[in-house]
């Protein structure tokens, strides 16, 4: 069913493209679509039906047409029952219905009608783009017509003892052979004197293995103590209910609830396979825990998108008047060392904002083929300076190592930020091992973590003989809201930030610790085919101007004064505008623009996009550069820059600005003025 649904051509549903569907019901079908529980997803105003594997046999021949249907098309026989139900459940105004064999008249043979009954949880999936908050209800469904079947045969059974006894036999071992619960008689010595075929059915082995075993060996040894109280209650002639675990022929265990009765020196005993009703509650837990970790996400992700753009403009002003002051305050060495202060708290600001955007998956990145055994042997004589000599690496490539798609900048940062905290597990003394070589995770191991895809990877390890972490701290080290660190000592938002920039690259993060022998964090990037991108070496060199015409297209007052007096003196002619479309008037004037230089977030009709397209139509020659404190949408797509985008992000120093105005020019083929 997964590759079905993912196969269907859903455009002439109300749901559109699958890749436009909200995140609440990818998730929630993806999860779904894992299980072998009988599950069904009922989306929006419609009800539209998606199903799982487990939920065909209720379907019977109306699947696979029904997928994609209106509920009210699939079963318009209940229809009138069951739509009123989902309506309030849509409307926020029922939390979710469980009812157990419930019976339903419906048509899924043919035309030919029939009572069914079904043990049924209908349950609300949160969507945040709802204006309930409720986006569909999600099914779980277990039909018990059969159990009924045979609990009323039970009860006729019971309701006709002054019948004939021929009669009695002969319906007591129908019970006996088709019922799916377990049936048997045994002694208190642990022996089975006789089991009906259910046993075999539940737990594969033969009616004669069963009868030549002590019972005791079929029980989990965690279980034996338990039952064997259970027992020696029921042969002091007390009725007993209790669960444990069977094994099966297989290896497996089965949860079964057993009921005895004793009996003279026997007891009678009536036992129910639970295990898939377990399964449905870890299911159901799971995807609870799933639905909130998303929204937790989704929400981390907008609160520090809203914050960076606003926090973004007031560091530029800061940073970029301080390094203008630091000119006209030169040779006074105490307002030199304020200023030079000032400054460095700016950029750690800087750098928190960047955090808080990565863990988000809210920054823009600028993915390169890299191969990252050259990269981080590129990295060796950084980190041996960032480390202190205390700390002993030993970096291990492996030979025939695949390339990946990454942002070369920003796995850097996550290298450092993981080697900074292995120092600080190893209190500045120890061994650190950055590994790298090829990985293939299975599609077994991905059905058992959150947003991973089996395939082919590049491993990267960093490996510490530090204190080690428990299984607690461990489970919480990715949380940006947990923290080892004391107070004074750092954000705590590093291994965050690894977290945040794998996940939004498509890669997977997996620690091993423990207490007293050390930590490892394993990232897992996709591998690519591609060829080797040539990484371009970030110049150190003072910055350089010209004498090019820049246009400046910035609606904060401050950051716009800030950025038209850098470049100024760096000796361009500087023109300026508070909006697109006023700057879209100068480039009309016929004016020769050589650059433009545009904020991406704009009040206004005209977005910067658009100025940046017509600019482009009526002066080919210009080059553009944008810049932003946080980029959302608008060139920014799939966590990804948009080809051939010149960025520069927000807050920036006059270097950068120098390099990135320079490298556009040079880009878009302007001779140096």
């Amino acid at each position: 069913m997964a590759d079905l649904i993912k196969l269907k051509d859903w455009s002439a549903t109300p749901l559109g493209d699958y890749e436009t569907w909200p995140p609440s019901l990818r998730l929630i079908v993806s999860i779904m679509t894992a299980s072998g529980f009988p599950m069904a997803v009922r989306w929006g105003p419609e009800f539209i039906v998606i199903y799982n594997d487990g939920y065909k046999p209720i379907l019977a021949d109306k699947h696979p047409w029904a997928l994609g249907l209106p509920f009210s098309e699939v079963w318009p026989e209940v229809a009138p029952e069951l739509i009123p139900l989902h309506e309030e459940i849509l409307a926020g105004k029922n939390p979710g219905v469980f009812s157990q064999d419930r019976p339903l008249t419906i048509r899924r043979h043919g035309m030919n009608w029939e009572t069914a009954h079904f043990t049924v949880s209908y349950s609300p999936i949160p969507d945040d783009a709802s204006p309930t908050g409720v986006g569909g209800v999600l099914v779980t469904a277990v039909e018990t017509s059969q159990r009924l079947r045979t609990e009323q045969a039970l009860q006729r059974l019971n309701q006709t003892l002054e019948a004939q006894v021929a009669d009695r036999i002969r319906e007591r071992n129908g019970v006996w052979r088709v019922t799916h619960d377990l049936l048997g008689v045994g002694n208190f010595s642990g022996r089975l004197l006789s089991v009906n075929p259910a046993w075999t059915a539940v737990l594969g082995w033969s009616e004669q293995e069963l009868l030549e075993m002590d019972h005791r060996t079929l029980r989990h040894p965690d279980d034996w103590q338990t039952t064997a109280g259970e027992i020696a209650l029921s042969a002091e002639g007390v009725n007993r209910k209790f669960e444990n675990r069977c094994r099966h022929k297989d290896g497996t265990y089965r949860s079964i609830f057993w009921s005895v009765v004793p009996e003279g020196d026997l007891f009678y005993i009536h036992g129910r396979d639970v295990t898939q009703e377990k399964q449905q509650a870890l299911i159901l837990q799971q995807t609870a825990e799933a639905l909130r970790q998303s929204q937790k996400m989704e929400a981390i992700g907008h609160l520090t998108g809203g914050i960076a753009h606003d926090f973004n403009n007031l560091l530029q002003v800061i940073l970029g008047n301080l390094q203008l002051l630091q000119k006209d305050i030169a040779g006074n060495e105490r307002a030199e060392r304020r200023a030079t202060n000032a400054y460095a708290a700016a950029v750690r600001g800087s750098k928190l904002t960047h955090q808080l955007l990565s863990f988000g998956r809210r920054q823009a990145l600028e993915p390169k083929v890299v191969n990252i055994g050259r990269l981080i042997s590129g990295m060796d004589e950084m980190l041996r300076r960032s480390l202190g000599e205390g700390i002993e690496i030993e970096t291990i490539v492996a030979g025939g190592l695949w390339n990946t798609l990454i942002d070369p900048g920003n796995l850097e940062n996550a290298i450092v930020n993981l080697a900074i905290n292995a120092r600080d597990a190893m209190q500045g003394t120890g061994k650190l091992t950055i590994e790298a070589g090829n990985a293939f995770l299975d599609e077994a191991y991905a059905q058992t973590q959150a947003e991973i895809e089996p395939g082919q990877y590049v491993m990267l390890s960093v490996t510490d003989t530090g204190s080690g972490m428990t299984a607690d701290v461990a489970a919480k080290a990715f949380d940006p809201f947990f923290s080892t660190k004391p107070e004074g000592r750092g954000t705590g938002l590093g291994l965050s930030m690894v977290y945040g920039f794998v996940k939004q690259s498509l890669g997977h993060v997996k620690i091993y610790s423990e207490p007293g022998h050390g930590t490892t964090v394993k990232l897992y990037l996709p591998r690519v085919i591609q060829d080797e991108d040539v990484l371009a070496p970030v110049g150190r060199t003072q910055a350089q101007g010209g004498t090019e015409t820049i246009l400046i297209a910035e609606d904060d007052e401050e950051v716009r004064a800030t950025a038209v007096e850098i470049l100024g003196d760096l000796g361009y002619r500087v023109l300026k505008a508070n909006d697109a479309l006023s700057a879209l008037h100068i480039i009309e004037s016929g004016l020769l623009i050589d650059l433009l230089f545009t904020d991406v977030v704009m009040p206004g009709t005209l977005k910067s996009t658009e100025l940046a397209r017509k600019a482009k139509e009526r002066q080919p020659h210009i080059a553009v550069l944008f810049t932003s404190g946080y980029t959302e949408n608008a060139i920014v797509h799939g966590g990804r820059l948009d080809a051939d985008v010149e960025l520069l992000s927000k807050p920036y120093t006059r270097e950068a600005l120098a390099r990135k105005v320079r490298q556009a020019l040079a880009k878009a083929g302007r001779p140096r003025r």
